[in-house]
């Protein structure tokens, strides 16, 4: 009894009322690096470049009062290929949100029909896009409005980007279509964490 007065005292002391839920308890868990691969690396090197232009506009409009025109719009052209670049390594992970719920769902071989055709149309859009993209790279003759840089450089990275999504989704179909429904629907299981 001495033992339960002493906890409840603990966990009110804390914040916590008597009969309140256990606090959560995460594991912290190591950062794994192994994944990642040279077709990662631009997008990683944009994202920090993206951190010090943010650190740079916040420091000259709130320390120094005179900001520098410049950053917004070139952290906001930033943060564009931030998710382009960020989307090649998703695509080529095959981390892209799916409804993996209905695989589970469904027999094995309706599963197999149905990813084969999602991984189908992701392909089509992503060669679509690059295609289009194509187009409006060629047709844009406008710079920047604070720097002297082209926006079809901007564009052309996220063509190229659009290209690689479109290569990686078309191996992720190659291997759907090679894989038995059995293992396409235990392949499910691959990315979640274990205990």
């Amino acid at each position: 009894m001495a033992d339960q007065t002493k906890q409840a005292t603990a966990q009110t002391e804390q914040g916590r009322a008597d009969g309140a839920p256990e606090l959560l308890h995460f594991d912290e868990t190591e950062t794994d690096l192994n994944a990642l691969k040279w077709i990662d690396a631009p997008g990683i090197l944009v994202f920090w470049v993206l951190a010090v232009v943010v650190f740079l506009q916040f420091f000259t409009r709130y320390v120094l009062n005179d900001s520098l025109a410049w950053t917004e719009e070139v952290a906001r052209y930033l943060l564009i290929l931030v998710c382009f670049l960020g989307a090649i390594t998703a695509t080529r992970r095959g981390a892209h949100i799916t409804l993996e719920f209905l695989m589970r769902m469904v027999p094995p071989r309706l599963a197999k029909a149905l990813t084969v055709l999602s991984q189908t149309i992701t392909l089509g859009f992503f060669a679509s896009m690059t295609w289009i993209g194509i187009e409006l790279t060629q047709k844009t003759r406008q710079k920047m409005i604070s720097l002297p840089i082209p926006k079809a450089w901007i564009y052309t990275i996220c063509v190229v980007a659009l290209g690689l999504m479109a290569f990686y989704s078309a191996i992720w179909l190659w291997r759907r279509l090679r894989q038995s429904p059995e293992d396409l629907v235990r392949s499910l299981d691959d990315h979640l964490p274990t205990d």
